[in-house]
């Protein structure tokens, strides 16, 4: 696509795909009178400043997007694992917390349990995602916690895989190809 563009002091100052409406706006304005119109096929965005225009294909402006696009989705990465930080696991048709927080509970309960001796007692008083008492055997507790302990490293894993692999991208359609999923399928 051709672009019509106009250039003081080495800035774009005003561009178009309509050279009419560049025409017509050239002679409404007496600061650009004298200028010339040029022509390019080159792309032209708005920088992100908003201060003026640049050309899209040139590296620096380039470099700023991919790095302004890996902030993006590094947000959007950390967003979906608190997202599945928070969605709990399913144990035996109760939903319990699979959270940082709720892995090192079980595990502190798990360490109470072996070295106190308190595997006497046959059962434990848990509690499920919206805090309801739940009744489970030492056996049960014992799979329950390694239910949460491994979804958690899972979701751990991914996270650091995922900013990994935003942090090494080399252009936007390697980023575009990222994408982040914590469903456990």
């Amino acid at each position: 696509m051709t672009n019509y563009y106009i250039e003081k002091n080495s800035k774009i100052v005003m561009f178009d795909t309509d050279k009419s409406k560049i025409i017509a706006t050239l002679k409404l304005s007496p600061d650009l009178q004298g200028l010339s119109i040029k022509e390019t096929e080159r792309p032209i965005v708005l920088a992100d400043d908003y201060t003026q225009f640049v050309f899209a294909d040139t590296k620096e402006y380039l470099t700023e997007k991919l790095k302004k696009e890996k902030a993006n989705k590094k947000q959007e990465n950390q967003t979906a694992y608190e997202k599945a930080l928070k969605s709990g696991v399913i144990y035996k048709n109760t939903l319990f917390d699979c959270d940082t927080l709720a892995a090192v509970r079980v595990m502190g309960q798990m360490v109470a349990t072996q070295s106190m001796a308190i595997a006497e007692e046959e059962t434990i008083e848990w509690f499920d995602y919206n805090y309801q008492p739940v009744t489970l055997t030492i056996t049960e507790f014992m799979e329950l916690a390694g239910i949460i302990t491994l979804n958690t490293r899972r979701i751990e894993t991914l996270n650091c895989g995922f900013n990994i692999a935003i942090e090494n991208c080399e252009s936007l359609e390697a980023l575009e190809n990222i994408v982040i999923d914590y469903s456990s399928n």
